[in-house]
């Protein structure tokens, strides 16, 4: 059966900070984030998406400028979301700015408890990299594939990731991914291509660009 991906909506944002921790969280010795955080960044991406689509809806057949988001999910027989993936979209050369942006700036100040340090260390490597391989071309940031554990196995993450080259494809876009190594093969199924060793700056995450489908 294919899996259905759906735009998220509000109600959506605990689920998905919920699910952002288990993710990625649960085996770590000193988790980056705590679920509230996860609740409220995850609620102001589907806003910025919400405000995407209000406004692509409004433009009609136009071609749209300017920083885009979507919130994909997948979700199980009761409504809830089990899967969900994050893009950042830059249709032009204007909008690519925004997707080298603080990661304060995206998902907030972070809540006591929370090492502003490891942050920094943690998203700085992840920008400097994806800048590196990039630059100013305009292209989809695919920054979150994820799955709560009780549902993997299913092909979720397939159909998140087939959902974001369909995006990608069909505004004539680049994605770009960080992934850990565990899953390059994966991504490198779907067109994704591994970036040279030179140009990764994260200790964690490998650069990977899936180019455009002419």
């Amino acid at each position: 059966m294919v899996s259905m991906v759906e735009n998220a909506v509000a109600a959506d944002a605990p689920a998905l900070g919920a699910m952002h921790i288990n993710a990625f969280e649960t085996d770590q010795p000193e988790p980056l984030f705590v679920e509230p955080y996860a609740v409220a960044g995850w609620g102001g991406f589907i806003r910025d998406a919400a405000d995407a689509a209000a406004a692509a809806a409004a433009a009609g057949d136009a071609i749209r400028a300017g920083p885009q988001t979507r919130v994909g999910v997948i979700r199980d027989e009761s409504g809830t979301a089990k899967a969900a993936c994050l893009l950042r979209i830059a249709p032009d050369k204007n909008a690519v700015a925004g997707l080298y942006a603080d990661w304060e700036d995206l998902w907030g100040t972070p809540l006591p408890g929370m090492s502003r340090d490891r942050m920094d260390a943690f998203f700085g490597g992840m920008k400097a990299q994806h800048k590196t391989v990039m630059g100013d071309t305009p292209h989809i940031y695919l920054e979150i594939v994820m799955a709560h554990s009780s549902a993997r196995g299913r092909g979720y993450g397939m159909a998140l990731l087939q959902f974001a080259n369909t995006v990608a494809d069909g505004m004539g876009l680049p994605l770009y991914l960080d992934s850990n190594k565990d899953v390059t093969a994966l991504y490198e199924r779907l067109g994704y291509v591994k970036q040279p060793d030179e140009v990764r700056t994260s200790n964690c995450l490998i650069p990977m660009l899936r180019p455009v489908k002419m």
